[in-house]
């Protein structure tokens, strides 16, 4: 039975007719000002950048007052990623990628002075209502419960400006921690990944961690979600 339902994960069932707006846009744009040295009026890029941190953080955790206060590192399982980003996901239990830098940059045939960097943070379902429709729905297809939702993205940074990696690429090794109010025994967990444009990807976890769900993905932005069933 598990063997069928993986295979049918593996079809990507609902892939093509679902449209999902970017929902990285404004969190993306910010960081970006930052990076190139651009603010708004009456505030700095460091300021704006916290601002939407601080906004990100939806959870009840503590505000961040200062860039040093942005983790730039995560792991999982006490596995730490291998590459550097802002890292504020705090609807899981860590984010890891473990994919080398070296690998990553020369399988995307990054240049001088490109570095791999990623920036994952929680998702505000109410800002990106069609990203969770079409994980939702993906998930009903399937018979599974969603739980959260992560927005992903996979890049590189050059001389303080981020750029996406492309999503054909080369296959990246990524982990959630899974939330323990999430944590079921004997359930089977995978990720959906949801690209702008509509395209429905479901991840099956290679993890033999119950506490970890592990995928391959590429580079470029998703809004991920776990999934168990």
């Amino acid at each position: 039975m598990k063997t069928k339902f993986i295979q049918k994960l593996m079809a990507g069932a609902l892939a093509a007719a679902l449209v999902v707006a970017p929902s990285t846009s404004v969190f993306a744009s910010s960081l970006d000002s930052a990076g190139q040295g651009s603010g708004g009026q009456g505030s700095t890029p460091e300021d704006k950048v916290i601002e939407i941190v601080n906004e990100s953080n939806d959870d009840g955790g503590s505000a961040v007052s200062s860039i040093a206060q942005i983790a730039e590192t995560s792991s999982v399982a006490g596995v730490t990623t291998s590459v550097k980003g802002v890292y504020l996901a705090t609807s899981v239990n860590g984010v890891a990628i473990t994919t080398s830098v070296a690998n990553i940059a020369s399988s995307y045939n990054l240049g001088a002075g490109e570095t791999p960097y990623a920036r994952v943070y929680n998702m505000d379902v109410k800002k990106s209502p069609l990203a969770a429709a079409a994980i939702n729905s993906a998930a009903e297809a399937l018979g599974a419960t969603v739980g959260p939702y992560i927005n992903v993205e996979l890049g590189f940074v050059k001389g303080g400006k981020f750029g996406l990696l492309p999503t054909d690429g080369a296959p990246i090794t990524m982990s959630f921690g899974i939330p323990k109010s999430f944590v079921q025994t004997g359930a089977t967990y995978a990720v959906i990944c949801v690209r702008p444009g509509g395209a429905v990807t479901v991840l099956p976890n290679t993890s033999t961690n119950p506490n970890v769900v592990t995928f391959s993905t590429t580079g470029g932005q998703g809004a991920y979600a776990i999934i168990k069933y």
